[in-house]
């Protein structure tokens, strides 16, 4: 048995919690081992509306495992990965996910850039250069990485009536978001303030969301369910879709879409979406994912739309007819949506957002 220095152990660790969340709550545990370390889920941080059937967090440990073999490669290790998915495995703890073991592999490579685009990945939420446009040929580059893996498709949503298509979907279905109690919840219990962001080192850090300051307080008094239902009543939804995504979609440069062609495995298209953002900002772009529409999806087929009202179901089976027919190829009886983007250029990185120290992932 080859026997890894903890130190590298720890710094790929470091490097796997970089991955993006639900929310950011980081649902993640890990067992240090001779060679490598389990991966373990972790309960307490999982279970949000938007995670039906752990789709979400299988995404999250897709894009934690990419960036722990980008390291290691860099590192001169290669990677072997197991999943517990037998059904001995899953009676024995339900909460490990899969082992990864390292073995030497070669001398060490390009690490300090790799550690450099793992640890500065980024959602960026602020408003993007309107007129800046990202090149044909980068836009190849990134086409050529997604659909370079087998049944995986790239969709740019370039012209501006696919574009402006593609946003009208997205605020259709983001009127449902701000309209459903569940995500309402979900949304607030991971809101963060000032120094309760820095002291939690989890959920959402009012700073990233690229908003104006003067509506922090606005959305503490939306706090309340009740109060929120009440003025959706005359519209709020509606209201709150023009800055959280009219605005930011048509500041972008491109809306992208990466689709899966038939059953989808959750953890590789982790996998891939990360090294999508990771080659992001390689080059310079800044991102933002919009995952409601592939996760309403989801919780629509998986689930039966359990947490939807009636009304939110009927849209929602709009919302996705009409997505099928903005783009070509989509088959909604087969194929899985697994993520919406905007790419653009900004003057200004966004925040970081936080992690946890990484003893508090450690078993």
């Amino acid at each position: 048995m080859n026997t890894i220095p903890t130190e590298h152990l720890i710094k790929l660790i470091e490097a796997g919690i970089q991955a993006p969340s639900g929310d950011n709550w980081q649902p993640w545990k890990f067992k240090l081992l001779a060679d490598g370390f389990e991966l373990r889920l972790d309960p307490e941080n999982m279970g949000e509306f938007f995670d039906v059937n752990l789709v979400a967090t299988k995404i999250s440990c897709g894009a934690l495992i990419e960036n722990v073999v980008t390291l290691a490669t860099a590192l001169g290790l290669a990677t072997h990965i197991s999943y517990f998915n037998n059904q001995a495995d899953k009676e024995e703890n339900s909460n490990k996910f899969a082992e990864l073991t390292f073995t030497p592999s070669g001398p060490q490579s390009d690490v300090e850039a790799a550690s450099h685009a793992i640890f500065n990945r980024r959602s960026n939420r602020n408003l993007y250069q309107f007129t800046k446009k990202i090149p044909t040929a980068v836009i190849t580059e990134l086409t050529n990485l997604v659909t370079s893996n087998d049944h995986y498709k790239f969709y740019n949503y370039q012209t501006p009536h696919s574009k402006s298509a593609i946003i009208d979907n997205m605020l259709a279905t983001d009127a449902i978001r701000f309209a459903n109690e569940h995500v309402h919840n979900d949304f607030h219990k991971a809101l963060r303030f000032g120094k309760a962001a820095e002291q939690t080192r989890n959920g959402l850090a009012a700073a990233t969301l690229g908003i104006e300051s003067f509506m922090f307080p606005v959305l503490k008094l939306l706090k309340p369910w009740k109060l929120t239902r009440f003025f959706n009543h005359f519209g709020l939804h509606h209201i709150m879709t023009f800055r959280a995504t009219w605005l930011p979609m048509k500041s972008s440069s491109h809306i992208v879409g990466i689709v899966h062609q038939g059953p989808v495995n959750y953890v590789e298209a982790g996998r891939i979406m990360q090294r999508f953002w990771l080659q992001v900002n390689k080059l310079g772009l800044s991102l933002q994912l919009s995952s409601s529409l592939p996760l309403f999806l989801a919780r629509y087929h998986l689930a039966h739309g359990e947490g939807f009202t009636p009304a939110q179901l009927k849209s929602l089976a709009t919302v996705e007819d009409d997505f099928a027919k903005i783009t070509p190829g989509f088959n909604k009886e087969t194929d899985q949506l697994i993520m919406l983007f905007r790419l653009g250029y900004t003057k200004h990185p966004a925040p970081m957002p936080y992690r946890r120290e990484v003893e508090s992932f450690l078993i």
